[in-house]
């Protein structure tokens, strides 16, 4: 028997532990984009191809978060994470061995390890959060993730500058596996209902699948997957190519092109939670999900024309809208998607849409890349980047009003 979601201790022990948790997820994700500089010439490659790194590390999470509703089950959540946390501090140490072909490999696995932390973490605030909390608490959650963008733009190229990226990128392992162990105490709390499965410890295809098609027919679901996707593909741009762009594009230098990248993704922490507030008040998450989607818009927008002769702080402004908004809207997305599941299933549904999700952030630092090939402008990509998101918020407003 579960606990009530008013037991307050589980709440807020749950809420603060795991934000800690996406935080240090978080910066073995992103350590490579904000490395790049300092990595790719001796890896012999651009640090604009951090591209495809990034791109395997999201192929990998989308191959993790399959079936992980029904994994996190049978492991219960703690365990979960306490795995992933591990598999993703490998990651780190192995891309802090250098070359390419361990880069790939590096990136390949951190994926592995960070896919299924959004559903572990979902599953247990699904239990314990109060009804009427639910979008500020996983907004709350969430904005560990732009944190973690933001220790990782003001804390990694200092570490590459003093001590080399090799031992900046094993000081992200480090963390990951010391939060790994720290977690332990907290299964007793959150891992009470494990079950053993029929099939098993890996998931059938019945049980990878079926979230699916029950998200798909669900018609806020469906448009907020399309919009998810979007997103997350800005999202991406912003996070991995902020500071490539500030080096090359706006031409600043590498520690204030890490400081933008944090002034961006600190405002999208505080965005995480002031749309997880507006949403519970308003009791319209999809409709706030369009809004932040129309603002995402206009602030892309506004990057595709900054150019060098640009004031910084007309830079940063920028930068701060897109990073409040394209940073911002995780925490309403994911709880909706819990809101919506059927009840006990918030893990396998929230896994369903972050599919999407993951696909966005997947896709969109290649095409980014290419279309920079191709035209040798970076404002193109956040131009396509806004006419996509445009679209997918007109849609979802209007499923939202219906």
């Amino acid at each position: 028997m579960s606990a009530a979601p008013t037991d307050l201790r589980r709440y807020l022990i749950a809420l603060v532990s795991l934000t800690l948790v996406q935080v240090v997820a978080t910066m073995g994700f992103n350590q490579a984009s904000v490395l790049a500089p300092a990595a790719a010439p001796e890896l012999g490659v651009e640090a604009a191809d951090v591209a495809y790194y990034v791109s395997l590390v999201y192929l990998a999470a989308m191959i993790s978060t399959l079936g992980g509703g029904a994994i996190n089950r049978r492991f219960g959540p703690i365990r979960f994470i306490q795995a992933g946390l591990a598999v993703a501090a490998l990651g780190s140490f192995i891309f802090a061995l250098g070359g390419v072909a361990l880069a790939a490999l590096s990136a390949l696995i951190v994926g592995l390890g960070s896919g299924p932390l959004t559903i572990a973490s979902s599953h247990i605030l699904a239990r314990v959060s109060p009804p009427r909390l639910a979008n500020v608490t996983f907004s709350l959650k969430q904005s560990g993730v732009p944190v973690g963008f933001a220790i990782c733009g003001a804390v990694l190229p200092t570490l590459a500058l003093d001590f080399g990226w090799r031992w900046a990128a094993a000081a992200v392992g480090v963390v990951s596996l010391a939060t790994a162990v720290a977690v332990q105490p907290l299964r007793r709390l959150y891992d009470d209902e494990r079950s053993s499965g029929a099939g098993g410890r890996l998931p059938s295809a019945a049980e990878i699948f079926e979230p699916l098609r029950l998200a798909w027919r669900d018609p806020i679901l469906r448009p907020m997957c399309f919009i998810g996707l979007l997103f997350s593909a800005t999202q991406a741009i912003v996070v991995n190519f902020t500071v490539v762009y500030a080096v090359d594009g706006l031409k600043m230098s590498y520690v204030l092109a890490g400081a933008l990248l944090s002034a961006a993704t600190v405002t999208g922490a505080f965005g995480r939670v002031f749309w997880g507030a507006l949403a519970d008040m308003l009791r319209r998450p999809s409709a706030v999900l369009a809004g932040i989607g129309a603002i995402v818009t206009l602030a892309a927008t506004a990057m595709a024309f900054s150019t060098p002769a640009w004031p910084t702080t007309a830079v940063y402004l920028v930068c701060i809208v897109l990073g409040g908004t394209a940073v911002g809207w995780n925490g309403v997305f994911i709880a909706e998607s819990a809101a919506r599941a059927p009840p006990g299933r918030a893990a396998e549904f929230t896994g369903a849409t972050q599919l999407f999700v993951f696909s966005g952030a997947l896709l969109s630092p290649l095409l980014f890349r290419t279309v920079l090939a191709l035209t040798d402008a970076y404002e193109v990509g956040y131009l396509l980047l806004a006419g996509g998101v445009a679209v997918c918020s007109f849609f979802l407003a209007r499923a939202a009003r219906r």
